[in-house]
């Protein structure tokens, strides 16, 4: 319990990840916090997300059909 109170008065130095920043923008997250964009997913788990669209898109039509405005 210690440790992580610990960690979380550890403090860093302003300039220490800022090198390629300017001040207008945010500094860029560590590469195990960022966010995954579509490029960095391969295309295999693309194709199977498409899969799942067009599966969603056939039960959205069920469900109007369904339900009619309720």
């Amino acid at each position: 319990m210690a440790s992580s109170c610990l960690a979380q008065s550890v403090v860093q130095e302003p300039g220490v990840y800022a090198s390629n920043e300017t001040t207008t923008r945010p500094w860029l997250a560590p590469v195990g916090h960022r966010q995954p964009r579509a490029a960095d997913i391969p295309a295999a788990a693309a194709s199977s997300q498409q899969i799942i669209d067009q599966e969603d898109a056939i039960v959205d039509r069920k469900i109007r059909g369904i339900c009619r405005g309720c």
